[in-house]
């Protein structure tokens, strides 16, 4: 019989005083959308900073979201400034793109989202390194979309590993509808990673084979997880990675018991990490530590929204701003750090939740901003006294609402 203990984020330090153990290059096999050999691929690009091949560190972001108020500022680069280098510090960054990317329409917003190239563009150059292309918006415009996503996605690829020397991976769609699931497999400063997003929302059926798309009966997700088991014998790699955007409501902190058999399952099937998203706020983390393989692993059940222009009217007066809308402002990025120990096991070394939250500045631009003390010291200086309040609340109420968690096994 199976012991479980949860421990809270406190505890989580202590913990990771105890545990025995992060890192980066590149070489991807993009199936289906990209049919390359894998030793016809490009070698490792150079590591961000991280030298020590018996650790990686990873971080975790939300959803990357663009309605009509995220396209009205001068430059997107300013959007990410002033979290970059918590984003370009891990070796990999990971971030899930909510809407399609089609070049040869306008950008737009709620309900049928599209994004520019350069706004997904700076996430890249903000150091973000993997992206899910798959969710609830993929196919907002229909299978035309799609291929077209494909395309500038590619083009980014391309064109970023030219100018700069430094891969990027998308996955999550497909150039055709009898394409097996597209994924990414490739080396990161001598760490194999197997990355899988799927998506298991629509909004509409339109398309939907050409997307990493898995029903959420159980029928279809026992299937998945037998897809899970295989594609680990196939590829074999010390971290795989499962991105799910996932059928479950959105604007609320509840996971229900279904959805976490559903993760714990994936983690047994064979996944190391379930990473996953779409409440459009941020829920608990927990760590899985089997002290019968040795292997620590990790489940996320939200990361909120990375950048979104839901919250257009924060409640800058309110006491308590407890309302949904406010919630969607707020982000996290959760840093993990997996050491690969001399008996072969890979632990969790340590997690650092790092909270974020979309500010509104003076010329009405939505921009990222760290939600810590030195950003309230900054806003009492400007002064900007309401937004300095608000942001206070947030971060009580970030650091109250959600929590990580450790399950023994």
């Amino acid at each position: 019989m199976k012991l479980y203990k949860y421990i809270t984020v406190f505890f989580i330090i202590l913990f990771t005083v105890l545990l025995t153990a992060c890192g980066t290059t590149s070489q991807i096999k993009n199936k289906t959308a990209e049919n390359t050999p894998l030793e016809e691929l490009p070698q490792e690009a150079a590591s961000k900073k991280n030298h020590d091949k018996n650790t990686i560190n990873l971080l975790f972001a939300g959803d990357i979201m663009a309605h009509s108020v995220n396209y009205y500022i001068t430059t997107y680069s300013k959007i990410w400034r002033d979290v970059k280098y918590l984003i370009e510090e891990p070796d990999l960054a990971f971030a899930n793109i909510e809407a399609p990317i089609d070049t040869t329409r306008e950008a737009s917003s709620y309900p049928n989202f599209n994004m520019t190239q350069k706004f997904v563009q700076a996430a890249v150059d903000a150091g973000f390194d993997v992206f899910s292309l798959c969710n609830n918006h993929s196919n907002d415009q229909y299978k035309s979309g799609i291929l077209e996503t494909i395309k500038t996605t590619q083009a980014i690829t391309q064109e970023t590993l030219e100018q700069t020397g430094h891969q990027v991976y998308f996955s999550g769609l497909k150039a055709s509808p009898d394409a097996a699931l597209t994924y990414n497999y490739f080396e990161a400063n001598s760490w194999k990673i197997l990355f899988l997003p799927i998506t298991e929302l629509l909004n509409r059926p339109d398309a939907s084979e050409y997307i990493n798309f898995i029903k959420p009966d159980d029928d279809s997700r026992k299937n998945f997880q037998k897809l899970v088991t295989d594609l680990r014998a196939e590829h074999p790699c010390d971290l795989f990675i499962i991105s799910v955007h996932t059928s479950e409501p959105e604007y609320t902190r509840v996971i229900t018991d279904r959805q976490n058999e559903f993760y714990m399952n994936l983690l047994d099937s064979g996944a190391d990490v379930v990473w996953a998203n779409h409440a459009h706020i941020i829920k608990d983390r927990k760590i899985v530590v089997n002290t019968k393989t040795g292997r620590d692993k990790l489940i996320m059940y939200a990361n909120g929204n990375t950048i979104s222009g839901q919250r257009t009217k924060p409640e800058l007066t309110s006491k308590n701003p407890t309302g949904e809308r406010e919630n969607t402002g707020d982000g996290l990025f959760y840093k993990v750090t997996f050491t690969k120990e001399k008996d072969g096991s890979i632990k969790i070394k340590k997690c650092e939740p790092q909270f974020i939250t979309t500010y509104i500045n003076t010329a009405n631009e939505y921009v990222i901003k760290p939600l810590n003390q030195d950003f309230v010291d900054y806003l009492y200086d400007v002064p900007r006294t309401n937004w300095a309040k608000y942001i206070e609340r947030r971060i009580k109420i970030n650091k109250e609402a959600t929590k990580d968690l450790i399950e023994w096994q």
